[in-house]
């Protein structure tokens, strides 16, 4: 069963002006760091908690879900589901009104770590700024419809990307960040493995592959890029995989609190010192796990070290040493 029961409106009124302040500017955590460190197990996590909604990542919501109808991570098309069509409805007025090709093209033209200048500065080159502009209140609009949809006062966002997080700043949200790292090693032995995506069906579509070196170097950007956030006064917190995974229960009431919340032992008593029990979420996109309910076991992923073949193992330790000794990840 979904967490948060959604419900349908009864009648589309874009002009109501919310009064609750977690309305008005959403808490948003976005989770960020490269792909397969934990994070969407860690976004499942918070989900469950009272007071929070995962969206998944929703960076990549235009595409993956307006576009291209998607499965969301309770099973049903986006089309169909409940939850994001009553957000369309706050939000947008249906998500029938917004022109879903320039929705698309605003998103993938802005937010690229390649723009990193210009969403530092906030000073987009000309032919851009107009594609910002839309952006940022497109995305002000979808967060506050989530609360107000959701009645949560927190909403993670496993988006990952740090020139999204750089984009975020400049939104009327309440930003918080955390970084999860996992040792680069696992993280490029994972991206070498071919998974297929469920979201899309019974098509034959695949997640996308990295080689060692390109892992690694993402890997080491991600994390760079996500600490100099502090610099522009982001709050900032740090995740080791390998802690989250040892001791999920207190990694999640960190979190919580750094959040805003005051956890109680009750909110987190649906993570157990191996285990989660996991309802239905509406994530839009993210790892394949979303999808998973029931029990889940919790369980560090060290097949690399066993399996990963020596040559790719020593490109990826040189490549990461400096940042695996500001972690400690020896060895």
């Amino acid at each position: 069963m979904d967490k948060f029961l959604p419900f349908r409106a009864t009648q589309k009124n874009t002009e109501a002006k919310p009064a609750n302040p977690d309305v008005l500017n959403p808490n948003v955590l976005m989770l960020g760091g490269f792909g397969r460190s934990g994070s969407t197990l860690l976004e499942r996590c918070l989900a469950e908690c009272p007071d929070v909604v995962g969206l998944g990542e929703v960076l990549h919501l235009w595409e993956r879900g307006l576009r291209d109808n998607e499965l969301c991570g309770c099973g049903l098309a986006f089309a169909q589901c409940p939850f994001w069509q009553d957000v369309g409805d706050h939000a947008y007025g249906g998500w029938e009104t917004l022109d879903v090709e320039q929705a698309v093209a605003d998103r993938s033209d802005v937010v690229r770590n390649r723009r990193l200048l210009e969403l530092v500065t906030g000073v987009p080159l000309r032919g851009r700024s107009v594609r910002s502009k839309r952006l940022v209140e497109r995305l002000e609009t979808l967060y506050r419809a989530a609360v107000e949809v959701s009645g949560a006062r927190f909403i993670v966002d496993s988006s990952k990307h740090p020139a999204y997080a750089y984009f975020l700043r400049r939104a009327r949200v309440n930003l918080k960040c955390v970084l999860v790292v996992r040792d680069p090693r696992g993280v490029a032995y994972s991206w070498a493995k071919v998974v297929r995506r469920p979201e899309v069906g019974n098509a034959e579509i695949y997640m996308p592959r990295y080689s060692t070196a390109a892992a690694v170097a993402n890997w080491s950007l991600y994390s760079v890029l996500f600490h100099l956030l502090a610099l522009f006064h982001v709050d900032m917190k740090t995740v080791h995989y390998e802690d989250f995974m040892s001791r999920p229960e207190r990694v999640v009431a960190e979190i919580l609190e750094f959040m805003g919340a005051e956890p109680k032992d009750s909110d987190v008593a649906h993570i157990h010192p191996d285990s989660v029990d996991l309802s239905a979420h509406h994530t839009v996109a993210g790892n394949p796990m979303r999808m998973k309910t029931g029990t889940l076991k919790i369980r560090k992923d060290t097949e690399w070290k066993q399996k990963m073949p020596v040559a790719q193992r020593r490109v990826a330790s040189l490549l990461s040493f400096p940042l695996r000794l500001v972690y400690g990840q020896h060895g």
